[in-house]
């Protein structure tokens, strides 16, 4: 219920700002930036068949700004499951957030780096794919709500989990 009612907030959240895009002057990116959130998410599917499961989301990734309309840098992403087996997916990777329109907000997002999967502390390569919005509140400071798909290639299992997440950003 808790997961339910905090992504119902998190859309009527995106909803209100959505409303706002047009009003907001063309994102002005420069430097360093930095940016966390947390949110909820589920375990989307697993090849050994283990249980399906949601989770708690946590996100941290910083950078530079190439230009206008690409952002690098790294990102620790991870899925926290609160049910049954107390297992996590975490993510370290690289990551480019692409703007591929100058007068929008829209971003998409990619990144490839290492991955650990637990209790059992299994390690192998992430990969994370997601889209989000920048939305500014004021100055260099903007609310991003994001989804985000985090897969794994782990030893002997592939799993994948999906992240809803509303998250801060300065730029």
């Amino acid at each position: 219920m808790r997961h339910a009612i905090g992504l119902l907030v998190a859309g009527v959240l995106t909803a209100c700002a959505a409303a706002s895009v047009q009003a907001q002057e063309q994102p002005k990116y420069r430097g360093f930036w930095i940016a966390f959130g947390a949110g909820g998410g589920w375990e989307t599917w697993q090849w050994d068949f283990g249980t399906v499961g949601r989770g708690h989301s946590v996100y941290l990734r910083m950078g530079g700004t190439v230009s206008q309309h690409v952002l690098f840098g790294g990102e620790v992403l991870g899925w926290f499951n609160d049910s049954g087996g107390q297992s996590e997916r975490v993510n370290v990777t690289a990551a480019a957030l692409v703007y591929p329109f100058a007068s929008g907000p829209w971003f998409l997002k990619g990144g490839w780096g290492v991955a650990q999967a637990g209790p059992a502390d299994r390690q192998g390569v992430g990969v994370t794919l997601g889209s989000g919005f920048d939305f500014r509140l004021g100055g260099n400071f903007y609310v991003t709500p994001n989804v985000d798909l985090l897969v794994q290639f782990l030893e002997r299992e592939t799993n994948a989990s999906l992240l809803f997440t509303m998250g801060a950003t300065w730029h």
